[in-house]
């Protein structure tokens, strides 16, 4: 569990970084503050004053990574030096997969990246809607809560659209479900389930993810109705919109940006093979 002011700390390096380049790091602020032990964490201090930071995040078996070393002490070692620490650590604990998380603009993430075993994988694209006159509601989508019974179905949904196998979306599923503000849905099409869709909620933004429409249905304007169907709903409540969707090319993009979603940021994951 980490401290107060250790997470004071993290937020203050993270305003400096995130000013510096004109980007913004993905450090998961929820998953910071619900930290159950320390193994996930890695820091280095000068003279009480928090200069490098490392962070470990779990998924199953599956493992993402994003840090930050102050503007004025880089290219001394120090990050290097945290993430061997946090690779020794994972390869006692047996993991399948490490994901090196980069801002896609930070020119000393490429640095680092480019000097390890680890090549590109997929960018993840962080969009926000913008206001616009709504499209009509598609009265052939619902929206139901997620149950039991539909634990089947959000596993091959996970497999078939994210790739991800049955223990990760199994434990995935439970962290969404604990998180307070999370709701997640089944999209039924026809009154057919087909697909899912999470939806986070803080204050007055809400924040779409996980969102996946079955192969076997997709190019029927499935998931443009459920998207346009969401936006009426959490706009109506006043809330801004975002979401984040992986993706390979631009052309992935083009469903949400038809629905009105244009991305202000990027991060760019790069695979690390030397586990």
């Amino acid at each position: 569990m980490l401290t107060e002011q250790q997470l004071k700390d993290i937020e203050k390096l993270q305003e400096v970084c995130e000013e510096h380049g004109c980007y913004r790091l993905k450090l998961n602020d929820d998953m910071l503050r619900s930290r159950t032990h320390n193994k996930d964490d890695y820091f280095y201090y000068e003279r009480d004053v928090l200069i490098g930071y490392l962070g470990l995040y779990g998924f199953g078996s599956s493992y993402e990574l994003c840090g930050m070393v102050h503007p004025d002490f880089r290219r001394r070692g120090i990050f290097s030096s945290l993430f061997h620490q946090a690779v020794s650590s994972l390869k006692e604990r047996r993991i399948n997969k490490l994901l090196i998380n980069s801002p896609g603009s930070s020119l000393t993430g490429k640095a680092f990246t480019s000097s390890l075993p680890a090549p590109y994988s997929f960018s993840e694209y962080q969009m926000k809607w913008k206001p616009r006159d709504l499209e009509p509601v598609n009265e052939d989508i619902q929206l139901a809560p997620v149950t039991k019974e539909d634990r089947g179905l959000i596993l091959e949904l996970d497999y078939l659209c994210f790739n991800v196998g049955r223990d990760d979306s199994m434990e995935f599923m439970e962290h969404v479900q604990q998180e307070a503000g999370n709701s997640s849905f089944v999209i039924k099409y026809k009154g057919r389930k087909s697909g899912k869709i999470h939806i986070q909620r803080e204050q007055d933004r809400s924040y779409i993810f996980g969102f996946a429409v079955h192969p076997s249905l997709q190019g029927r304007g499935i998931g443009s109705a459920v998207l346009a169907k969401t936006v009426h709903t959490e706009s109506m409540a006043g809330r801004s919109i975002y979401l984040e969707v992986a993706a390979k090319n631009d052309n992935a993009l083009k469903l949400y940006e038809k629905a009105g979603f244009v991305s202000y940021q990027v991060q760019d994951y790069f695979v690390f093979e030397g586990l």
